[in-house]
């Protein structure tokens, strides 16, 4: 097997700075190899947490909105920027709560995965959160219009196998969780 070793960022400059959302960075970096690239742009985000939320009867909650990126309406899961300093757990809980009005009793961490492997893109950390139940009404933020939607499982798989989720970090996310689930119920 071959030894991997990391690129050398020999420069950066910085190309546009909207923080805490966005910074725009042109790294000037050379590979293992020694060959170089002069201008290999690199974007950083926040990370963020989403949630996929199973209640005792088995429905998920999924949040249905505009997206101004993809200018798309977006079936999504419960999802949110980590605050500064905040863990990702504790974002997870805070964004169930606000977006849905429901909490649960058991949250497992399913992962922490980059967006874009060539240009950062920030991360999101993936839960499954089992035994979730309504404790009140939603409370959005002011900019997240959104309608909740609570599809069983069965409705779950069918819209991600057929497309009705489109944005990838959602797309994996449910796949991680109904991965999680079936191997809960897999023959020993």
């Amino acid at each position: 097997m071959r030894t991997m070793y990391p690129w050398k960022i020999v420069a950066s400059t910085e190309l546009l700075d909207c923080s805490p959302w966005l910074r725009v960075s042109a790294e000037h970096v050379r590979l293992p190899n020694g060959h170089e690239i002069a201008a290999f742009y690199h974007i950083d985000m926040p990370e963020w947490a989403q949630i996929f939320a199973v209640t005792a009867d088995g429905r998920v909650p999924l949040i249905e909105h505009w997206k101004q990126g993809p200018r798309a309406f977006s079936l999504e899961l419960p999802a949110g920027y980590l605050d500064d300093g905040e863990a990702p757990e504790a974002a997870a809980r805070r964004e169930l709560r606000e977006e849905t009005g429901v909490e649960a009793s058991e949250w497992r961490y399913l992962g922490r995965f980059f967006m874009d492997g060539n240009r950062g893109c920030g991360a999101s950390h993936i839960f499954l959160a089992l035994g979730a139940h309504r404790v009140g009404a939603p409370h959005p933020e002011v900019s997240e219009i959104m309608a909740l939607h609570w599809l069983t499982l069965a409705e779950v798989r069918a819209a991600w196998q057929g497309g009705r989720i489109r944005n990838v970090a959602t797309v994996a996310a449910v796949g991680l969780a109904l991965a999680a689930l079936e191997g809960d119920h897999a023959p020993d």
